[in-house]
């Protein structure tokens, strides 16, 4: 969804949207990035044992570990945006107690 100026947004539709930023970010954290590092985690151990070692491949910890990286990215992303609506609260709302 693109975002519109912050400028343009009225407090509460800032607030409206980092509420939903936040449950987009819980969601994603629960039930993408923390699963993927799990299974990253869950593999790379189950490879360090001798007798298992040959069933986990380069390859298998590689593809993991990509995928782990691409949902910190989307992480990030979510973090930064919620983090942009956040200062433009406080900005806004210094304003509104002549604090700026």
């Amino acid at each position: 969804m693109p975002e519109r100026s912050l400028t343009s947004l009225t407090l509460r539709e800032k607030f409206n949207d980092v509420e939903r930023l936040a449950r987009e970010l819980m969601q994603h954290l629960e039930h993408g990035f923390i699963p993927k590092a799990h299974e990253l985690r869950r593999t790379a151990r189950h490879g360090r044992e001798p007798d298992q070692q040959d069933e986990v491949t380069d390859a298998t910890i590689r593809n993991l570990v990509e995928r782990v990286l691409v949902s910190d990215d989307y992480t990030r992303e979510l973090c930064t945006r919620a983090q942009r609506y956040l200062e433009a609260v406080d900005r806004e709302v210094a304003e509104i107690l002549g604090n700026s």
